[in-house]
């Protein structure tokens, strides 16, 4: 017990265990982040439905969605995929999520395409509009972002575009050090039966990334998780957007389209494939 105790409180190195299915491995957990996607009014594992729906209504009005070919990574229940769709375009959505994936397929998009898998690894479709929203982005580290960014520039042609949001560094400030335990830490949202969770929050200044580390111990077994998330400045995402093959427009607020105005609220950038 102290070995693994000793292991789960040393800090790690940055974005060791930097695993983007790890979250979505367990049944029940995909079940549970399925509900709080659901859930319209709080904005835990997506935004708020309304504001689903102001940003929805910026990228078409930005880009014209009508006719066009979407491919949403990381689509969830397809609540984005949903609205994309009511603008005119073609939809396919890739996530790792089986129960998501099937809420889209079922009730949120019937007319989508959706696509289990890692858009890290597994076959891009052709588009001529790639979305990755909700900080998905901040939540991998440089060198998984350039090879994201390298796979999509390959599915769209010179003046498609690329849409992503990300938390900035006002964010990190925020976060603080800590740790706890409790008997089903989470009110349950890690097993369906007992099990006592453990979770590490460590910060790496000198990288604006923040790690919340979970040990989730049942009576037959237990698991890791590392919960990664880097605040990125938006001249820095353009530079890695560049190097790759786009040119940014200017930060925006995320939600709204409106010029970001610095601070803690999410901006999001209009990348244009060269």
């Amino acid at each position: 017990m102290f070995d693994i105790l000793n292991d789960f409180t040393a800090r790690p190195a940055l974005f060791a265990g930097f695993d983007t299915a790890a979250l979505w491995a367990d049944p029940h957990v995909a079940q549970q982040m399925l509900k709080l996607h659901l859930a319209p009014e709080h904005g835990i594992a997506s935004r708020r439905h309304a504001e689903i729906d102001a940003m929805c209504r910026w990228i078409d009005a930005e880009i014209g969605l009508a006719g066009t070919r979407l491919t949403d990574l990381g689509c969830g229940p397809g609540l984005y995929a949903r609205r994309f769709h009511a603008a005119g375009t073609r939809v396919t959505g890739l996530d790792l999520s089986a129960p998501s994936l099937a809420h889209a397929r079922e009730v949120a998009c019937p007319e989508g395409r959706f696509v289990e898998g890692d858009y890290l690894h597994d076959p891009l479709p052709e588009a001529d509009v790639v979305t990755l929203i909700y900080g998905d982005v901040c939540a991998m580290p440089e060198a998984a972002r350039h090879r994201l960014f390298g796979r999509v520039r390959e599915t769209l042609p010179p003046g498609g575009r690329f849409v992503l949001d990300a938390f900035p560094p006002a964010g990190f400030d925020a976060r603080e050090e800590g740790a706890e335990i409790g008997r089903r830490l989470g009110d349950g949202f890690w097993a369906a039966g007992d099990y006592v969770g453990l979770r590490a929050t460590f910060l790496y200044p000198e990288a604006l990334a923040a790690l919340d580390r979970y040990l989730i111990v049942e009576p037959e077994r237990q698991r890791e998780v590392f919960a990664w998330l880097q605040y990125l400045a938006p001249a820095r995402l353009a530079a890695e957007l560049e190097a790759c093959g786009f040119e940014s427009g200017p930060a925006r607020d995320a939600v709204t389209g409106a010029p970001w105005e610095g601070g803690e609220r999410p901006y999001a950038l209009v990348a244009r494939a060269r």
